[in-house]
């Protein structure tokens, strides 16, 4: 009996130490998987902020939020993956702070349609750099939109800022008080310009 229980015993002692020396070997492979996928990404990952204009440059250095994101998006980790992973995380949290303080000047829907676009964006790059299996090619094709969602929200408000700039003609701001269904729905309004146009009569 005693026999049985020596070889009983080594026999889990083997298994134990095989199964010890797998999980090193696995943990080895996923460390070197992990260096290799932090050097690609690192090659990767390069975003890019258009000089603005000097009347849009003037808005967006009193915009507190957005310099936060701006300087958050060109630095680059440098240690590890799990760096990446932070800096993802800490990115998607600033990019959701963008559409609450947006200036009211570029509180326009055309702008908040771009920021809801680089935010979904910014948080799936958070998604897929937090998957056990990295898909690399997803993050390489994410990165370029990211920039043109980036190049996009300057192109609108250098647009804001020329349409800013033409005159308005004789009248327009009449004409387009006429167009604004939100006004029209105003019943108090509505009562007052009713009056007014029965007294004319």
């Amino acid at each position: 009996m005693k026999i049985f229980r020596y070889i009983f015993l080594l026999v889990l002692f083997a298994l134990f130490s095989c199964k010890n020396e797998n999980q090193q070997i696995e943990s080895e492979k996923v460390a070197q998987k992990n260096e290799a996928v932090f050097k690609n990404i690192s090659k990767m990952w390069e975003f890019k902020f258009p000089t603005p204009r000097p009347e849009v440059a003037v808005t967006l250095d009193k915009w507190n939020e957005w310099r936060q994101f701006e300087i958050e998006m060109l630095q680059k980790p440098k240690s590890t993956l799990s760096a990446f992973q932070m800096k993802t995380k800490n990115l998607s949290k600033k990019a959701d702070t963008l559409a609450i303080t947006v200036p009211i000047e570029y509180n326009k829907p055309q702008i908040l349609s771009r920021i809801t676009t680089l935010n979904t964006k910014l948080k799936s790059l958070e998604t897929f750099i937090n998957l056990r299996v990295i898909p690399e090619e997803r993050i390489a094709k994410l990165i370029p939109e990211i920039n043109d969602e980036i190049v996009g929200l300057y192109k609108q408000w250098d647009e804001i800022i020329i349409k800013k700039a033409i005159p308005k003609e004789i009248g327009e701001d009449l004409m387009l008080q006429a167009l604004d269904t939100s006004r029209n729905a105003n019943t108090k309004g509505m009562k007052k310009m009713v009056e007014e146009s029965n007294k004319m009569k």
